[in-house]
């Protein structure tokens, strides 16, 4: 088993006791002075959060000191629904086959045979059902209760995730979305006051996972996230391109920043979620200059 050194699990817990400790405070000088080695451990260079540079800096400033409800909203994976459907139609929306606040009340006979469950209050609670008649549902129930039972804020990180925090866990299952019998390219559109300014795809994100980068122009971008590889095979651009940016733009009014991930399935879009602490602000990019292009772009308000 990959085991964490003690005093990083150390480090971690006490920043999670302090942030609860903060509550629905933005971040004081204690906190920001925790979390910065974690910053550096992740980016190498020490952060300035009060007067950010760089998308990283910015994305850690939005976690610790904007206590906005609206990012509680979005960051709730059943009321953003709700919220997409007021901007742009329910069209766009995932088809959703149950919600509920118990796994034992899963109809599983009544669902098709592939379908996805999530819960709505944080990241990577998710579980890909490819094929029900091989799943185990005592197993399944038993990770969710685990994972309902969790404060996503506080499970995680260095407790900086302030818009997950008061959002009520559920469970939610929705359609698969299938594209040549496997998960859809993941398209993440970065919208800066209300315009898609950079888009990236992910491909096979449960398999072999890859990456490429492009400006709004379908320039493809010479920059990676660490970890991840350059996606190496054909590539063209749904037809569709153009509506996708309309879209992602339509969800970006009113937000200084914030990520919009949409699938293109069969010509079909669909919203993926609203993002507005992209990786937690941990992810480095490479070449680091993107980190602070990105950074450049976002007028914070």
């Amino acid at each position: 088993m990959n085991r964490r050194p003690l005093y990083r699990v150390l480090y971690e817990r006490a920043c999670r006791r302090y942030a609860r400790y903060l509550g629905d405070k933005p971040a004081d000088a204690i906190y920001r002075f925790m979390c910065s080695p974690k910053f550096w451990k992740e980016h190498r260079y020490w952060p300035h959060f009060k007067n950010p540079r760089s998308f990283s800096e910015k994305v850690f400033n939005r976690m610790l000191f904007d206590r906005d409800p609206q990012w509680t909203t979005l960051s709730d994976k059943l009321r953003v629904r709700d919220f997409v459907a007021g901007k742009v139609g329910s069209e766009y929306l995932i088809p959703m086959l149950w919600t509920g606040d118990s796994p034992e009340e899963i109809p599983f006979n009544e669902l098709p045979l592939k379908f996805v469950i999530k819960t709505n209050h944080g990241c990577g609670y998710n579980i890909i059902v490819m094929d029900k008649t091989q799943l185990d549902q005592t197993q399944a129930s038993r990770q969710l209760k685990k994972w309902l039972g969790e404060n996503f804020c506080y499970a995680t990180f260095v407790g900086m995730a302030w818009a997950y925090k008061n959002v009520r866990p559920s469970i939610i299952i929705e359609s698969f979305l299938e594209d040549s019998g496997s998960v859809p390219r993941d398209y993440k559109f970065f919208c800066f006051s209300g315009r898609a300014e950079f888009f990236k795809i992910d491909f096979a994100r449960f398999e072999d996972h890859s990456e490429i980068f492009f400006d709004i122009d379908l320039t493809p971008l010479d920059v990676l996230e660490e970890g991840l590889n350059r996606y190496q095979g054909k590539l063209a651009v749904p037809d569709n391109y153009k509506d996708m940016v309309r879209l992602a733009e339509s969800l970006a009014q009113g937000f200084d920043f914030i990520r919009v991930d949409l699938y293109n399935v069969d010509s079909r879009i669909y919203v993926g979620e609203l993002t507005c602490y992209p990786g937690a602000g941990l992810i480095r990019l490479i070449p680091r200059k993107y980190d602070f292009i990105l950074g450049e772009k976002w007028k914070m308000k």
